[in-house]
Parts: structure tokens; sequence; C-alpha cells
């Protein structure tokens, strides 16, 4: 099977089916884009099974904002409508094959019960951790947002108004954190945020993490700065 371009139009649809569904986010001008691109359709030749996606983010660029893309290639691995990888660069061929491979092996069931389980510890967990909704409300009241992702990927996109230090740099610049209000800590999905407030909590400082992070932001499609 060949590789299908896929649109704002019908990205969400394509994914959220059944089955595994790979999707390449490329460039024309891209060198590691186009030295991926035989890789990636030889794939789909011996994959017919699978839908193999492509991207184009100049054609495309709200959908690649949607998705939180920094960097190309990225490649995503969806199953039955689940992200299960999303990783930047060019694989060669053998890491691609064990992807696939990797995944077509996942108990989709216990997958799922894992993310429920997840969902349901943070619902009943300690109040340090919010989700995308209740950060946006927080968000329109002026809350103040620390945002700890590295510069290059913050050149490509943040949550307006959000403060930028990097989460190596966060044990150096305590001092300019609010200690008296509470404040959020965002990163690309949750994990850093998670580690940075809980160094910032163990500090004493009311730091409270986002869920979700700035793809999920982005991926529902609100508004990101330079």
């Amino acid at each position: 099977m060949s590789t299908r371009e896929l649109t704002l139009a019908d990205f969400e649809q394509t994914v959220s089916g059944e089955g595994i569904v790979l999707v390449d986010f490329w460039a024309a001008w891209c060198g590691p884009c186009r030295q991926f691109a035989p890789v990636y359709e030889k794939a789909a030749e011996d994959n017919p099974d699978i839908v193999f996606g492509k991207v184009d983010t100049e054609a495309e660029q709200q959908l690649a904002q949607m998705a939180a893309i920094s960097s190309i290639p990225t490649l995503m691995l969806f199953r039955d409508g689940v992200l299960l990888f999303n990783q930047a660069g060019a694989l060669p061929p053998q890491a691609l094959a064990g992807v696939i491979s990797q995944a077509r092996e996942l108990d989709m069931d216990a997958v799922r019960q894992e993310a429920q389980a997840a969902q349901e510890a943070a619902a009943n967990g300690p109040q340090d951790e919010v989700d995308l909704d209740d950060f946006a409300a927080a968000h329109s009241q002026g809350a103040y947002v620390v945002d700890v992702r590295e510069a290059d990927e913050v050149a490509g996109g943040r949550v307006p108004g959000a403060v930028h230090i990097p989460m190596n740099d966060i044990p150096g610049r305590i001092a300019e954190l609010p200690r008296d209000t509470p404040f959020f800590v965002i990163c690309a999905v949750g994990g850093r945020s998670r580690q940075v407030v809980d160094h910032l909590r163990a500090e004493g400082l009311p730091a409270i993490n986002v869920a979700g992070g700035t793809g999920g932001w982005a991926q529902r499609g609100w508004p990101l700065e330079g």
C-alpha cells in the first residue's frame, strides 16, 4: 500500500479509526525528510494492512501547529485511536520496523486500562495538577505560567504570556517565582513540568502542573505566541 496525504479535513478521522495508523510530518525543503521518505514508502509496501499517512507541514501549517510539531520529520503512530509513539527524527529501517512490531503486539485493552487508572489517580490525587480546561480558565484570569521547555521548543510557540525558564535553570532561578500565589508549570506534554512541580513544592512553592502541556493546548487549536 502506498502512502496517502493527510489534511486538516481528514486527519482526525483517519487517526481515530481502528487499526494502526502512522503519520509522517515532513516538508519538501527538509533534507532528513527526503532521506526518510524511501524508508517510509518501503515500510508502507511491506505492511499493506497499516495506513501510512503523510502531512506536508508547509501546506498544512494549521494541522502541524495543532499537532505541536516543532521539528521534522516527526513520526506519530496511532492504534485504535490511541497515540502510542511520537518522535522527531528520521528512523532507520530496522528502528521503524521495531516500532511497528511493538505496536502490533500491544494489548490495547491493557493500554486503555492503564490510561484510565492514570486518569483516576490524577483526579483523586493532591491538587498539584490541573487539566487543560481548568488551566485555560485560570489562564484567562491572568495566571502566572512558567514554560520549562528548551529554547528551540519555545521558539515554535508557547502559551501566551508564559515566562520561559528551562527546566535545568529552575533551581538557580527559584527566587523569580511566586511564593504566595499558586502558579502553573507547563512543558510539551506534562512530564518535565511534573518533575519541576515536585521539586518546587518540596521547596515550599505553590506550583501546579499542567497535564497535557503545550502540545495539548495546541491540539485544541488554542493560540500560541512566538
